[in-house]
């Protein structure tokens, strides 16, 4: 089934039946982020272990978890973080929790896909203005990061912690969404990389505009020095595991999706102004996530497992290039054109990506 063809379809064709007339108190966008988020909650739970790199293996984990018992579990902490063997043991505890609720697979899977839609669907709608915004949003989500909730599992849990602290930023509650970046970093460490959103966003308010222009300067040197750089933040945990990032070249040939993401947030840099910013606070949190965009996507070019370090910034260029569009193009004739335009592109891309099939777990045998 090419699940991502039809997603694009139900994406576009819901677009275009409740983008018509007036959007009172945003009632239409509530429905569309809901239905779509949905969709994709569904898709992410339902699938079989066939479907994502890695969901076999976790499924095995899943099985070995559920023999566990809680004093094997907070034995690996101690193992973990005092003698360095073991890695992210907060996913542990969260797999036990929900067995708590059921020992099947498919019910864990939706509770992951809960954790990681739900805050991203209050981020799409909080941050919308109109109905185009979100069917690029959702476009740009099938064409780039439709993988993120079918593989990874941790990673996607983690980036679900991520979307939850930046509401709290948004709210200005900044010690609740520190609390939660560190609860989950206890299931994937590389999480406490999105504390450097409020290093920009609090204490350099003011030279973010400036920040962003110095961050495209440092594109050759992540590039060049890549490998330094994974090691040397690497050098910072106790544990050996992530080590191996930094002394070995896996998956690097990402060359297209780093120009992309550049070129994109050269975009938003040229048409997001300082005054856009001064006069919208939210875009102003938003854009704070453009110069860690710009300077952790080059460290893919050595590692391909460095995605998962930009994911947490890269995620919001779904609202970020809306936006942008909406501050270039200020006429509504010129704005469709563009937002056409650009959904037209990311189909076309979709189609030369190839087919992503994928299974029911009713479809294959989970053994």
């Amino acid at each position: 089934m090419n699940v991502k063809l039809f997603l694009f379809f139900i994406v576009v064709l819901l677009g275009l039946i409740l983008g018509g007339g007036e959007d009172l108190k945003g009632q239409k966008r509530k429905w569309y982020v809901f239905i779509i988020i949905s969709l994709l909650i569904l898709e992410s739970c339902l699938r079989s272990i066939s479907v994502g790199p890695d969901t076999r293996g976790y499924f095995y984990d899943f099985l070995r978890i559920k023999y566990l018992t809680w004093t094997d579990v907070f034995s690996s902490f101690r193992t973990a973080y005092l003698e360095g063997e073991g890695k992210d043991i907060g996913y542990l505890v969260f797999v036990k929790l929900v067995q708590i609720i059921s020992m099947d697979f498919n019910v864990f899977l939706f509770v992951c896909a809960l954790v990681f839609f739900v805050p991203l669907g209050f981020i799409l709608y909080r941050y919308s203005t109109h109905m185009l915004q979100l069917v690029f949003a959702f476009s740009l989500y099938v064409v780039l990061f439709h993988i993120v909730a079918l593989s990874g599992i941790r990673q996607q849990v983690a980036t679900g912690f991520s979307f939850m602290a930046f509401l709290q930023f948004g709210n200005k509650h900044h010690w609740r969404a520190i609390l939660l970046i560190f609860l989950g970093s206890f299931i994937h460490i590389s999480l406490l990389f999105f504390l450097l959103l409020p290093l920009i966003k609090i204490v350099f308010p003011r030279w973010v505009k400036a920040i962003h222009l110095f961050s495209f300067a440092t594109i050759p040197f992540a590039i060049i020095f890549a490998s330094t750089i994974i090691s040397f933040f690497a050098s910072f945990l106790a544990n050996d595991y992530y080590s191996v990032y930094g002394e070995s070249e896996s998956g690097g040939d990402a060359f297209t999706y780093i120009i992309l993401m550049e070129l994109l947030s050269l975009f938003c840099f040229i048409a997001i102004k300082k005054q856009n910013i001064k006069d919208n606070p939210e875009i102003g949190l938003l854009y704070a996530v453009l110069p860690w965009v710009t300077m952790t996507v080059p460290l893919i070019s050595f590692n391909g497992a460095m995605i998962r370090i930009g994911q947490y910034f890269t995620l919001y260029m779904m609202l970020l290039v809306p936006m942008a569009i909406d501050a270039m193009f200020k006429f509504k004739v010129d704005r469709k054109v563009i937002y056409i335009s650009f959904i037209t592109i990311l189909i076309l891309l979709n189609f030369n990506s190839g087919v992503f099939h994928y299974y029911f777990f009713w479809q294959e045998p989970q053994i």
